[in-house]
């Protein structure tokens, strides 16, 4: 039997990188075992690296959840590429460098000399993402681009955030970061398809990862329901298919959809209420949803008298599909997830063992992903220097008396 093998080892990855949508795509780079070389500015380092909440060892030394996450098995170089040392540093990396992803401020590693294009010079195979908020393409240049974003900006420009809170209540950002999270998946996606470009060609290319893009992409509903039937998906109710909802059970939630009249039918039987198949207020999804009075009420009776795991297992012995609303107790917790090695166990130097979500990466012939948590700041320098670059303990020494190095 061949040995199993992680799909990117050898793959060195430069990460100019700052808080979360380039480190998550990195940090599942890592995961699939590329080297992923996270550049950060000498004395502070990620804006992330003090994110709440924290954790503190016997050691005293202060492990912060907001950057664990997105962070682990990477290594740190501190580099300031305000300097011109630094630069050559930079630059010298790039010689060895298969990817790089950034997602600094636009036009600022341009105005150092960074850039794509001065890049590509260095090492014409070198992938460069770029992530940003509204795109980094000259000749896409739209009215937004250049501006900076966060993900909660991002969120309400794609009109994600309008399908979020009560319906007669304001738009709610989502607490989870999806231009972020969902960028990053799209960032990595596209440096995989560079990647294997590569192999045919020889050359690498430009990746431009917006946000906007991506959430937009995301909330593709949005832009159908308007094409097909002028309508503006909002908060509330769905129009076109119900029940599409949570259902307040005993012990908490159940979430369940009926999307199609074959799946309505089952759940009808579920209930014993089969003269709803036929009414003609209830046998499609847009009655459904019109006529919510004349069969909602009881449906949440039903719920309501029963546990969640009653409520699941009882609709999925007639074929719908149905769910618990967990927690984050629940998914720490969860047998299946565990049974899945979907959490991973981070071995953290400072405060031990820490349970993250793991990359949902599953190849029959790649090994367990690694288990290093995120590196202190600058812990790699030495390493990189020296066993990377080849540098001698002069030139080492040197720049670090610089302070383009720490």
């Amino acid at each position: 039997m061949a040995m199993k093998k992680y799909p990117l080892s050898g793959v060195r990855v430069v990460a100019l990188e700052q808080y979360i949508a380039a480190p998550f795509c990195t940090m599942w780079l890592a995961d699939c075992g590329a080297e992923v070389i996270k550049i950060e500015r000498p004395g502070s380092g990620d804006p992330r690296r003090d994110y709440q909440p924290a954790l503190k060892g016997k050691d005293g030394e202060t492990v912060y959840g907001g950057f664990v996450t997105y962070n682990r098995n990477k290594k740190s170089l501190t580099l300031d590429i305000q300097t011109p040392e630094g630069r050559e540093v930079y630059r010298d990396l790039i010689r060895g460098a298969d990817v790089v992803v950034e997602n600094l401020k636009p036009g600022s590693v341009e105005k150092l000399g960074l850039g794509y294009e001065d890049l590509r010079r260095i090492n014409p195979r070198l992938i460069y993402a770029a992530i940003s908020g509204y795109g980094r393409t000259k000749e896409l240049e739209g009215a937004f681009s250049g501006l900076p974003a966060f993900d909660p900006v991002i969120q309400a420009m794609s009109g994600i955030t309008n399908l979020f809170g009560e319906e007669d209540g304001p738009p709610a950002v989502s607490p989870v970061a999806l231009g972020d999270l969902f960028t990053g998946v799209m960032a990595g996606y596209q440096v995989l398809l560079a990647l294997y470009m590569r192999e045919k060609t020889g050359t690498g290319q430009f990746i431009d990862a917006a946000m906007y893009d991506s959430l937009v992409g995301l909330n593709e509903k949005s832009v159908m329901l308007y094409t097909f039937a002028g309508e503006i998906l909002t908060r509330g109710r769905d129009r076109y298919q119900a029940p599409y909802r949570t259902f307040a059970v005993s012990d908490g939630f159940v979430a369940l959809i009926t999307p199609n009249e074959f799946i309505w039918a089952r759940f009808c039987k579920a209930l014993g209420r089969e003269d709803w198949i036929t009414n003609p207020s209830t046998a499609t999804g847009r009655m459904r949803a019109a006529n919510t009075a004349e069969w909602e009420p009881w449906v949440e009776e039903w719920m309501a008298a029963r546990t969640a795991d009653d409520v699941v297992t009882t609709l999925d012995g007639f074929g719908v599909p149905a769910g618990k609303v967990q927690t984050g107790r629940d998914l720490v917790k969860c047998e299946h997830l565990k049974a899945r090695h979907a959490l991973v166990e981070v071995e953290d130097p400072h405060v031990g063992k820490l349970t993250l979500a793991r990359a949902p990466v599953r190849l029959s012939d790649m090994p367990e992903v690694p288990t290093a948590s995120a590196p202190m700041l600058g812990e790699h320098t030495d390493e990189i220097l020296e066993r990377t670059l080849g540098y001698s303990a002069e030139r080492i020494s040197t720049l670090k008396s610089s302070k383009a190095v720490a």
